[in-house]
């Protein structure tokens, strides 16, 4: 039997590929409005309507000024019922900026057919901000762990995306359009700060035929808050448990043909772990230009510096014994991490005809870090990514069709060199034991097109390919010489299609059922192809890309104002996923391929509101990984094994993951919340003989809101929060460990956050 990941590379382009895009592109424009979804409606009166309003605009305008000019030239003052004229027509035109109150004219529509979640403002303000767990876990599918840091978080969608011991892999991850994730599939949170944004979008499931190499297992859209939303000033004081402090400020304004947002954080703490200080400084600014109408140009910078000190992972006896522990004892003070993140990106939208627009996109995003773990790195990878976009919407066949195709191109170097950490408290750099140099290329296009051939059903087929280019040259030295031992070198290229196919039927506005058949595809890294079984420096040349072919039925339904709930099935075939090990002694991660494993799940959400004010809401998912054929490979006492993982659970896997949550907000202010978190017990090694813990956590919050008018003072927020109330111990994080050694000595573990209290203020000025 064929298993179904062995054709993917080779699946031929969909027929309706090309006939709905010819007929799209291609097509006669309508001549006249049709039936056709709300969607589609919704955007040509959206047109219709921004062209009456600025007509009336202009001509209130043209009133306004005849009218001052006669009161100019008259001798006698303005009659009452001319002022009255004068403030009706002042307080028409600032009614109707409102309703215009927007930058970009047209909207591109979000996919149709995808599982999709939003997390707004609501649920990200009046707390503090600490990190994207406080918001992200209420969504079904997604599990964040922490890593070696204050925001350094993975992300876990189905399943996939937390098997590496830091930042977040196998998800495409962007913020306000920009890619965070740079070309060899890493993005970290670090660079981002949670009081800064308006949204956050969660697309589930393989998206590569959209989103390319590294959508594995969805999407994560952050989106910042916009000048019109900031309109003035804002300042966000926090103080907390272990020392935590945290100073926010952001500025914004939104003008007649241009809209600006400019924020700066700054946060400390002393860690609740042993040896896990830190200090971290953020800067975002966002600045969309109108050139008119149809022409809108979107400039985005945002950079971070980063300093902390990170404990050592600990065995479970160490955990057991001592969970803040800093592991291994003094040599842990020599741990600590000097990185710094910088983008700067530049977007152009046009407009050049009512059913078309084009967007031409550039980024450059620099990574320099400094870390000084068992060895000490310092590395530099500058990145450079473009991309282009025309989105269409025509009619074939007489109904609704929307096109959109795209060309993208990215290029990163990266220069890194390793030293051995003397350990003398100031981590020290002794014998260099590699340099390297590589850069990796990834160019590829991409096609969709939607077509409503029914008013209430919409089938949606796309399709991606991407040609990625890694090379890389090593060359390690001895360990006590320096000079030149051995080289590793790699130069592969890498072919990927991606197809993604789904059919919609929605009876209403606010219901929706979906079948879905995507796929996703990652390359390795450079790291990845330089490290041996043995964690050291050495060629690992025969690893292949990964692959998956996910398939969902999917439903979103809202039964009234009060009542909604989504339940989404999936079943996704991995082939050659890479799976990375941490290896005792080593200097960094072994990966290997798992020929074929599979993850199949639920997911469901489930959101009420019995009565005005008062939200309960929960997340469910469960989630069965499984490796199907897998022969795993790691060295013990100095001899290559082959063990067969035919059948054993997936690493890194929550099997079930339960989050419940009771909001209440009064008109007068006040409001609060009760969030309580279930988290399975899962495997950290492919033997599945250890495991981190299961654990209930519950939280709560209580805050208040209020628009005053204290002199410049225009509104006041403020709260208290405890997290892990009853104070539970329990694992944070989970590495994948290799089986090299027992069980005793496989040091996996880092602490969760204990009970913890935070309060804080947010004023707005001006």
């Amino acid at each position: 039997m064929i298993h179904p990941t062995q054709t993917l590379s080779h699946w031929p382009i969909p027929i309706i590929v090309f006939a709905l895009g010819l007929g799209g592109l291609f097509g006669q424009p309508p001549t006249s409005v049709q039936a056709a979804s709300p969607t589609t409606v919704s955007s040509q009166d959206r047109e219709a309507l921004e062209n009456e309003l600025d007509s009336l605009t202009t001509r209130l305008e043209a009133i306004k000024a005849k009218l001052k000019s006669l009161s100019q030239s008259s001798p006698t003052p303005t009659t009452p019922s001319s002022q009255q004229t004068e403030a009706k027509l002042n307080e028409e035109k600032i009614q109707v900026l409102d309703e215009i109150n927007i930058v970009s004219t047209r909207i591109v529509q979000a996919p149709q057919g995808i599982t999709r979640s939003v997390v707004s403002r609501d649920h990200i303000d009046n707390q503090p901000a600490k990190d994207f767990r406080e918001s992200l876990e209420s969504i079904p599918g997604v599990v964040l762990r922490q890593r070696n840091g204050p925001r350094d978080f993975s992300i876990s969608i189905r399943g996939f995306g937390a098997k590496q011991a830091f930042g977040v892999r196998k998800i495409k991850m962007f913020e306000d359009g920009f890619s965070l994730t740079q070309s060899d599939g890493l993005s970290r949170l670090d660079l981002q700060d949670p009081w800064f944004m308006e949204s956050i979008t969660v697309e589930n499931g393989p998206s590569s035929a959209l989103n390319g190499n590294f959508a594995l297992g969805g999407t994560v859209d952050f989106r910042t808050r916009r000048g019109r939303d900031i309109d003035g000033v804002e300042t966000f004081v926090v103080a907390g448990s272990y020392g935590y402090q945290k100073y926010a400020t952001a500025i914004g304004k939104e003008y007649k043909h241009m809209d600006a947002a400019v924020f700066v954080s700054h946060e400390r703490g002393d860690g609740f772990r042993d040896h896990s200080e830190f200090d971290t400084t953020t800067v975002n600014a966002n600045f969309r230009f109108k050139i008119d109408d149809d022409q809108t140009v979107t400039v985005k910078a945002s950079n971070n510096d980063l300093d902390v000190n990170t404990p050592q992972r600990l065995t479970l006896q160490q955990f057991q014994d001592q969970p803040k522990q800093a592991g291994n004892g003094a040599k842990a003070n020599d741990r600590s991490r000097r990185d710094h993140r910088t983008i700067i990106g530049l977007r152009y939208t046009n407009r050049i005809n009512p059913n078309t627009e084009i967007s031409l996109q550039g980024e450059y995003d620099n990574k320099d870090i400094n870390q000084k773990f068992g060895i000490i790195l310092d590395q530099e990878q500058p990145n450079w990514k473009t991309r282009a976009d025309v989105h269409h919407d025509n009619r074939f066949l007489g109904q609704p069709l929307r096109s959109h195709v795209g060309i993208f191109f990215d290029y990163m170097e990266s220069e890194s060199t390793n030293f051995r950490n003397l350990r003398d408290f100031n981590a020290g750099r002794e014998n260099a034991i590699n340099n390297s140099r590589g850069s990796i290329r990834n160019i590829g296009f991409r096609i969709r097109e939607e077509w409503d051939f029914h008013s209430q059903w919409t089938f949606a087929a796309g399709l991606g390919y991407e040609y990625s280019q890694i090379s890389i040259d090593q060359v390690n030295f001895g360990f006590m010489t320096g000079t030149v031992d051995t080289r590793a070198s790699a130069n592969r290229t890498y072919h990927n299609v991606a197809p993604d196919v789904s059919l919609t039927f929605h009876p209403t506005e606010n219901t929706q059922y979906w079948g879905r058949v995507s796929s996703g595809y990652g390359t390795p890294s450079l790291g990845n192809l330089t490290t041996n079984s043995q964690g050291l420096p050495g060629a690992n040349n025969d690893l292949d890309d990964e692959r998956n072919i996910n398939i969902e039925l999917g439903s979103k339904v809202q039964l009234n104002q009060q009542l909604a709930f989504s339940l989404v099935g999936f079943w996704t075939f991995f082939k050659d996923e890479l799976i990375s090990q941490s290896v005792f002694g080593g200097t960094g991660n072994f990966t290997g391929n798992a020929d074929s494993s599979e993850y199949r799940g639920l997911e469901v959400g489930v959101e009420w509101i019995p009565i005005d004010g008062l939200t309960l809401s929960g997340a469910y998912t469960l989630v069965d990984a499984k490796f199907i054929n897998f022969t795993d490979t790691f060295v013990a006492n100095g001899v290559e094994v082959n063990a067969n993982r035919d059948g054993s659970t997936v690493p890194a896997v929550e099997p079930n993951v339960l989050n419940l949550r009771t909001a209440y907000d009064h008109s007068s202010g006040l409001g609060g919340w009760v969030e309580v978190s279930w988290l399975d017990d899962y495997f950290v090694n492919n033997a599945n003989t250890l495991k981190a813990q299961s654990a209930t956590v519950v939280n709560i919050n209580a805050h208040y809101a209020k628009d005053v008018k204290w002199g410049w003072v225009r509104f006041i927020k403020t709260f208290v929060q405890v997290d892990n109330l009853f104070d539970q111990t329990y694992m944070g994080s989970g590495a994948i460990v290799a089986d090299s050694t027992a069980d005793a000595s496989k040091q996996a573990f880092l602490l969760a956050p204990p009970l913890s209290v935070f309060g804080g203020i947010t004023i707005g000025l001006f």
